[in-house]
């Protein structure tokens, strides 16, 4: 958590800030505390004033706002509350105490195969939920998944879209993280669950090899061999090493025709299936072999 600037605000809706938990291309984040009594700390995000001013945006965040509502699920953070005030737009929810999955292989390398099978099953889970509610989450990528003390969350739903192909809070430009997106995002065709289902093995993958398997950065390279390419087989070899049937499933997962990807459903109900079938997996955890840094249990949790 990094204090707060002279320019940050203090206030939004109910909530005083405290300090900084992140920042992202549409806002920046903070832990708040509900002035009027409520209890338990939230994170809130607070829309970048370039956003906030064009009344075309503020429609479509309180339309996202509605549909984030209508969400059901264990492994998606709570909406507290949201707020299209005069200065500010803002969006709350619960905060969760714990790292992001990327602040924790690169703090303590690769998880281990308990956990990653746990991790589909959450993960998938979410998407599940996001998708029963009419809603692509398009932006799943490892640290926008919190490791808490009952499981993963799924967080920042700043670019989801409706599976109508509606923008939300979006502009209508392709969003994502390049290293994460689905071959159909980057060609500008129809997403759907199936876009975050791809998204999820290649989230996977990085949590088991500490690689995307098609490759890290933001560069057209990398957006071609999401569109184009298979996955790298050097690095789905390093998944392979560590589970067979997870580095098979993953690579159906990662299939261009999004037709021939599993369904939300049937990536959770895997996953079960291999932690009913083998030892009972904790929180994800680092293999043994690593040493972990200490005082990670205390990273910020954020959304």
């Amino acid at each position: 958590m990094v204090p707060l600037r002279k320019s940050d605000p203090r206030q939004a809706g109910p909530y005083r800030l405290l300090s900084v938990l992140g920042s992202g291309g549409m806002g920046r984040v903070y832990l708040g505390r509900d002035a009027t009594g409520g209890t338990g700390p939230a994170a809130v995000k607070v829309i970048r004033p370039e956003y906030a001013e064009d009344p075309q945006f503020r429609k479509r965040f309180e339309r996202e706002v509605g549909a984030l509502d209508s969400i059901q699920g264990a492994h998606i953070v709570r909406l507290l509350g949201s707020g299209c005030d005069e200065d500010l737009v803002w969006v709350a929810t619960e905060y969760i105490p714990g790292p992001t999955l990327d602040q924790l292989v690169d703090a303590r390398g690769p998880i281990d195969v308990a956990a990653a099978w746990r991790l589909m099953g959450d993960v998938g889970r979410a998407i599940e939920a996001i998708w029963r509610a009419g809603l692509v989450h398009r932006d799943l990528k490892p640290s926008n998944v919190i490791l808490g003390a009952d499981g993963a969350r799924v967080i920042d739903f700043g670019v989801v879209q409706a599976t109508d192909g509606t923008s939300i809070t979006a502009t209508g430009q392709n969003v994502g993280t390049p290293a994460y997106m689905s071959p159909e995002q980057v060609r500008g065709q129809e997403v759907t669950a199936a876009s975050d289902v791809f998204s999820l093995a290649s989230t996977l993958t990085y949590a088991v090899a500490g690689e995307a398997p098609f490759g890290e950065g933001t560069g057209v390279d990398v957006l071609h061999r999401v569109a184009f390419d298979p996955p790298r087989e050097e690095i789905l070899d390093k998944v392979a090493a560590v589970d067979a049937d997870l580095a098979a499933f993953i690579r159906v997962c990662l299939d261009k025709d999004p037709e021939q990807r599993p369904l939300p459903e049937a990536v959770f109900r895997t996953a079960i299936g291999h932690q009913l079938s083998g030892p009972v997996g904790g929180p994800p955890r680092v293999a043994p072999e690593r040493r972990a840094s200490p005082g990670l249990e205390a990273a910020p949790g954020r959304a």
